[in-house]
């Protein structure tokens, strides 16, 4: 079972692990993110999955737990998961055949050279790929383009490309609210139209969830969160 993972900061996860969050389990694999020597991943090979999923240098993210609960209802299933989140994109990075007004802001791994995020994620999916078969997307994204109307329109649009470039069907496709507490909670009224809009989507809340800051769910907030994106996808499975 195969999953990719979009979107910017909180998707890639600030908060850093405690003991509990780096328990690993050797049916759940992650596609290293970039060539981080501190932890002994280089780029697009896969290993056990632990904190950081991301950026050599992120934190506890959705995935840590989404992943821990799917392994926990698929008890003989291998889960593979594909990260592509960047710090602080806007929606346009991952976009087909689009280039972010912000591209000269962020960096894209391994070496940058990618015009655009979309690419990227084709690439790191199609090694999913190899090993089985992608059976959702969750994503969260939406704080660097709070309050934009056509955000709803764009992620449409990255969906059904991504869907039709990898052969993916109508695959269950999540997007996490933003933080309520936090300096975007007015797209959350966008966010909750993705439903209407894309086929076989649904909305994660973020109700009741904690802050580290403005912008980032906490320790906390990550595991409840990403336990929901888990049995969100189970219950869209169906299987």
């Amino acid at each position: 079972m195969v999953f990719l993972l979009i979107g910017q900061s909180n998707m890639e996860g600030v908060p850093k692990p405690e003991a509990q969050d780096k328990t690993e389990n050797p049916r759940v694999k992650v596609l290293a993110y970039d060539n981080c020597s501190g932890i002994g991943r280089t780029y697009n090979e896969w290993y056990t999955a632990s904190p950081p999923l991301h950026s050599c240098g992120a934190g506890v993210g959705p995935g840590d737990y989404f992943a821990r609960t799917l392994a926990e209802a698929y008890p003989t299933a291998n889960i593979w998961l594909v990260p592509n989140a960047i710090n602080g994109v806007d929606i346009d990075f991952f976009r087909k055949g689009v280039r972010s007004s912000r591209r000269g802001e962020f960096r894209i791994p391994p070496d940058n050279h990618w015009n655009g995020a979309y690419e990227w994620v084709i690439e790191r999916a199609r090694l999913g790929q190899e090993k089985g078969t992608i059976r959702g997307i969750i994503f969260h994204q939406g704080e660097s383009d709070s309050g934009q109307a056509v955000w709803l329109d764009k992620v449409a649009g990255m969906v059904s490309d991504l869907r039709t470039d990898l052969g993916l069907g109508e695959v269950p496709f999540l997007a996490g609210e933003l933080l309520y507490s936090g300096c975007c909670s007015g797209h959350n009224t966008v966010v909750n139209q993705i439903p209407g809009r894309i086929p076989n989507s649904f909305v994660i809340s973020a109700s009741g969830l904690a802050a580290m800051d403005q912008y980032h769910f906490d320790l906390a907030g990550q595991r409840t969160l990403g336990k929901r994106y888990g049995d969100k996808m189970i219950e869209a499975l169906g299987d």
